[in-house]
């Protein structure tokens, strides 16, 4: 701000609120105020032929999240921690080494929310004054700092995360910072696990520090833990020392400097397997049941290590890579430098691999090493510097590794994701000063359109440009912070060109292009006629985007000519010479623009886009075209042969079998022997809607061979539609499998019974089903006890309600009960008002206690 009337000068403002020291504060907190005279104002009056009077317009400043002002450099963290399981306290002790950042300091202003501070000491044993309000420790240091002098404090702590409110967004789902699972050992089936997630600034609920992105420290931490467990910190393990009580200390030391938020611990019983990469070590850490499985859960990890730091021109940065899954994890996954987190998702057996492989989220947090870690946006406004490149880093690995056609197959669901974020939450700039809540940051803008922005600007550049532009990146900005601009100026740097307008148009304004596009054939001029006109609203997005594209045009025999051209008007026509009437027409050729897009093609056209086109998309939206026309059979029997799974599947459910015999035969033969197991599910999903068709002996033949979860899965589904008995006598066989697919698929089969005695099934699974599994499952719950007699549901409500308001419950289990709740209260509304009402009134209750903001917008539509 800027005020002309008063000036403050702060001593320890911050202090007034509440003061806990070492030693009594004695002297008031010094505020110094500097009055200021207003000016003498002269008035000149007139009198006026006409007065016009208008309403005044209020002007505001527009929100503006800044990067965090740096007033001191934390150089380097030591912190020594134990731990009491019983009551979840962190019994701390922390070593900070700080200077001025610039401006001689006193008052040094820590983040640590939710401690008991106990001491804070000088190195030298003096003790210092400190307030502290629950979130903030206000530390009195015992002299004048200057940047040239380096401060050393110790900090004796209790910190108690689980005891103050929690919050969590929809994708980090709490933010507690450090978690004990299992605290007590009182859930047989769960295993004591002790784990933290620092974003976005939340690490300082276990460790004081200064929690924000644009901060750089290096670390050591020592964690002392039952000799039972084994645990988990960035960098290397630099000694292990046992103790007489049958406890151990672990010391692990990080060098390079990284953002607080990145800090982790974790503790557990783990099997860790090893490996080693360009003579780091690379570990694996899985609960003991998956050791055999552990490099295959996170296959490729060597491979990933070489392919980035070759494609980057940048080597691995730092002195380890480890990976660990935990239990009732908050998030997908998280980028700790050299020590990963991922939930227990991404922990399957062998077979449970075949239907989803890990490799999307294992790059996705192996480039985080470089982007984010390495080099790390200085506010959450900036959060797709980290983001975007992570979810670009997905595209460029299924490219480099399974080709462009899988490589298309994720850009189209990385575009599909983003829309839909938009028609949830509407649209923002990329970088994002104006966010309400830093946790809003983390969206389908920050990363899906962060990485399809990314891939527009890679062939803009042209592929050598682009990768030798993100090393001059990555090289001069190692170990900081960095906004926009800096990614922006070593594109510059590198190619010489201004892009300021590509980075004003889709990092710094809000949207995507919108567009109607036609086409037509002027034979007079022998020109095909383009027009292209940009519908975006100009109120929420840019009015007009630059674009780059390429358009193919065929002739009547296939033959394809490729035309460059730029679209950069609101409405333009784009006339191109051809010499005779085209057959089909396709914008942006290769696939690269980010835009929406309303074109009306024949049906001929779109069989022809399917047949003569080799990109992915063109192909996949044809036939999703010809699907909604209700056209194009002979096109979707081709496309069973298409080479990318997708496209099968899209296919087989667009076909009309209609007794074709042919077809029927193909499918069938698809059910074991094509590669894709999605496919082979989809074959038995479409022959089991069709009652004329015997297909009890191919799903035995299921049983007796498959391997794949999934087609498992959707065999029981297949075999429920044909004979329910068989399909209960199956189900029961299966029910014990860990898998989500078998399980849901085993759920929807006891629903269909309708007998009570299923019943301990789903509660045995109501807080463990998988959350990919986890709407389908308590929907066949609801199904399976909406009909049995009303004594029997209230007591399942009170178990439902149990997990609803259950504060230490993940957020998809606890809505998913609730809803559950408000099924059966819609469902009895008529039949049974009165219990209807008992069950509004269990809801409203769900509400009232409820304190996640996420949870209560939900609950606000039932």
């Amino acid at each position: 701000m800027n005020s002309k009337g008063i000036v403050f000068l702060l001593a320890s403002f911050v202090l007034l609120a509440s003061c806990k020291s070492s030693k009594v504060l004695e002297e008031p907190v010094i505020v110094e105020e500097e009055l200021f005279e207003p000016e003498e104002v002269i008035i000149e009056e007139r009198l006026l032929d006409e007065l016009q009077i208008t309403a005044p317009r209020d002007y505001v400043l527009p929100n503006y999240n800044q990067a965090a002002k740096r007033e001191f450099d934390l150089i380097h963290t030591s912190l020594d921690l134990r731990f009491d399981w019983t009551n979840e306290h962190v019994l701390g002790r922390a070593e900070l080494f700080l200077k001025p950042y610039f401006y001689p300091k006193q008052l040094l202003i820590l983040d640590a929310k939710g401690f008991d501070i106990l001491s804070i000491t000088t190195f030298a044993g003096k003790d210092l004054e400190y307030g502290y309000d629950g979130k903030k420790l206000n530390v009195i240091l015992d002299k004048m700092y200057t940047r040239q002098e380096e401060v050393r404090l110790i900090i004796d702590y209790i910190a108690k995360p689980s005891e103050g409110p929690v919050g969590g967004s929809e994708a980090i789902t709490s933010d507690k910072g450090l978690f004990f699972i299992n605290p007590r050992n009182e859930e047989a089936d769960k295993p004591q696990q002790i784990w933290t997630q620092g974003e976005t600034e939340h690490n300082s609920k276990w460790f004081p520090t200064i929690d924000k992105p644009n901060e750089n420290t290096t670390q050591e931490i020592k964690l002392t833990v039952e000799d039972r467990f084994v645990t988990l910190s960035n960098g290397i393990m630099v000694s292990s020392v046992n103790h007489a009580d049958g406890k151990r200390t672990d010391h692990w030391k990080m060098d390079d400097p990284h953002a607080p938020y990145l800090f982790m611990i974790a503790v557990g019983e783990y099997a860790i397997v090893k490996e080693s990469w360009n003579g780091k070590e690379l570990a694996y850490y899985v609960e003991k049941e998956y050791e055999p499985y552990a490099k295959q859960i996170f296959a490729h990890t060597p491979e990933m290590l070489t392919f980035f730091s070759e494609l980057l021109d940048y080597p691995y940065p730092w002195d380890k890579y480890s990976q660990i899954i935990t239990r009732d994890y908050v998030s997908g996954a998280m980028e700790n430098t050299t020590a990963v987190i991922f939930g227990e998702f991404v922990q399957k057996t062998d077979r449970e691999l075949i239907d989803n492989d890990n490799d999307y989220i294992v790059a996705h947090e192996l480039i985080h090493h470089w982007f984010g870690d390495l080099v790390t946006c200085e506010s959450w406004s900036n959060l797709t510097l980290n983001e975007g490149f992570a979810n670009y880093s997905e595209y460029l690995w299924e490219e480099y590794k399974y080709g462009l056609q899988e490589a298309g197959y994720l850009r189209m669901n990385e575009k599909l994701g983003y829309l839909n974020s938009i028609q949830q939450s509407g649209t923002h700039p990329l970088i994002h000063y104006g966010y309400n809540d830093k946790e809003e940051m983390f969206d389908g803008h920050s990363y899906n359109k962060g990485g399809l922005v990314l891939h527009m600007l890679r062939h803009y550049m042209g592929d050598e440009a682009f990768y030798a532009s993100l090393n001059r990146y990555l090289t001069d900005n190692a170990y900081t912070a960095v906004e926009a601009d800096e990614l922006r100026m070593a594109f510059e740097d590198t190619s010489g060109e201004d892009l300021n307008w590509f980075f004003d148009q889709w990092f710094h304004t809000a949207g995507h292009p919108e567009l109607e596009i036609s086409y037509s054939y002027d034979t007079t001029a022998a020109e095909v006629v383009v027009a292209v006109s940009q519908v975006q609203d100009p109120e929420l997005s840019t009015p007009i985007f630059q674009l780059p594209v390429t358009l193919s045009i065929y002739n009547k025999d296939g033959k394809e000519s490729l035309f460059d051209t730029w679209i950069n008007k609101r409405d333009q026509e784009l006339r191109l010479p051809y010499g005779e009437i085209p057959s089909l027409v396709t914008f942006d050729h290769n696939d690269l623009l980010l835009f929406t897009k309303k074109e009306d093609k024949s049906v001929n056209e779109y069989a022809n886009q399917y047949e003569w086109s080799e990109v992915f998309i063109h192909r996949f939206e044809a036939i999703e075209n010809l699907a909604a026309k209700g056209e194009g059979q002979e096109t979707m029997k081709k496309a069973l042969l298409d080479e990318h799974h997708s496209i099968r599947v899209k296919a087989i459910q667009n076909l009309d079998l209609q007794g074709d015999k042919q077809v029927i035969e193909i499918l069938a033969s698809m059910i074991t022997e094509d590669e894709h197991s999605a496919v082979r599910a989809a074959a038995i999903k479409k022959l089991s809607d069709d009652p004329s068709i015997d297909l009890s002996p191919m799903i035995e033949n299921v049983f007796d061979q498959e391997k794949s979860y999934v087609v498992l899965g959707a065999a029981l589904d297949g075999l429920l539609s044909i004979d329910q008995d068989k399909a209960l006598e199956k189900a029961n066989l299966l029910k014990n499998e860990k898998n989500a697919n078998i399980l849901a698929a085993v759920a929807e089969i006891y629903s269909f019974s309708g007998d009570p005695t299923y019943i301990p099934f789903f509660e045995e699974k109501l807080t463990n089903i998988s959350l990919y599994q986890v709407f389908d499952f308590y929907e066949s719950y609801f199904h399976l006890l909406k009909d049995q007699p009303l004594d029997l549901i209230t007591e399942k409500v009170v178990d439902l309600k149990s997990i609803a308001i259950n504060p230490e419950e993940n957020l998809f289990y606890k809505f998913s009960s609730t809803n559950l709740i408000s099924g059966l209260k819609y469902y009895y509304s008529e039949a049974a008002p009165e219990f209807s009402s008992s069950l509004n009134e269990i809801i409203q209750e769900i509400k009232e206690r409820e304190t996640n903001e996420i949870l209560r917008q939900r609950y606000n539509t039932m």
